[in-house]
């Protein structure tokens, strides 16, 4: 970050969008759009890049995002996922340092928990918590650990009333 406390990508992305704000049906023409075509555009309306807050809430907010979905995927080991909020902005962030936006977000979430996912079948892992350390590379996802509990095999209580 510099002085203004923004990335260079942050920078970057701000200075595009200003760029193109300013973009007119002329401007596409010349970079070699068909006047034709470029004619049925009523009005010209730039997409503003996403930051990381957009990015953040872009994987936890909708209906389908991708931290719920991976929660579901894991629970049907019984196994709880976590992330620190932390953890969420430092994905946001290696999505915007690659700048692949909202859609590098699933290669980076498969990337951050594919051991997690090959280790939990048939493990005592109960709870997997993701923080920023783990998303930056210094340390690996924190396991919970406890004793499996078998399906097939009745509560606890029932076992001992049964004796």
């Amino acid at each position: 970050a510099n002085q203004s406390g923004l990335t260079t990508a942050e920078e970057d992305n701000l200075e595009k969008d200003a760029m193109l704000a300013q973009v007119e049906a002329r401007d596409l023409i010349e970079f070699g759009m068909i006047p034709e075509f470029v004619g049925r555009f009523p009005v010209i309306v730039p997409f503003h890049s996403l930051n990381k807050e957009l990015l953040v809430r872009i994987l936890t907010e909708p209906k389908n995002a991708l931290v719920h979905q991976y929660q579901i995927l894991f629970s049907m080991d019984k196994v709880e996922l976590s992330f620190s909020s932390e953890a969420l902005r430092a994905i946001a962030a290696q999505a915007m340092e690659r700048k692949t936006g909202a859609r590098g977000l699933r290669a980076i979430m498969e990337t951050l928990l594919l051991d997690s996912m090959f280790e939990i079948p048939g493990s005592d892992i109960l709870s997997v918590h993701i923080s920023e350390d783990v998303v930056t590379g210094r340390s690996s996802p924190v396991f919970i650990r406890g004793r499996a509990v078998d399906e097939d095999q009745p509560p606890l209580e029932m076992r001992v009333k049964a004796k």
